[in-house]
């Protein structure tokens, strides 16, 4: 089961901030073509981990 994440920030510090930290389950990411309005937007599709204590 995937998961889309709706990301608001307001520069690219932040938004590489966020990839970085939801990389181990990261599937992709992609920016909103429309960046207009007090923060820009961007998607991500992750992948939730199996829990290893199941």
């Amino acid at each position: 089961m995937s998961v889309k994440i709706k990301i608001s920030y307001k520069n690219d510090e932040e938004l590489a901030g966020v990839i970085r930290l939801l990389s181990p389950i990261l599937q992709s990411w992609k920016v909103s073509k429309s960046q207009e309005g007090r923060y820009k937007k961007a998607y991500a599709v992750v992948e939730p981990r199996d829990d290893p204590e199941k």
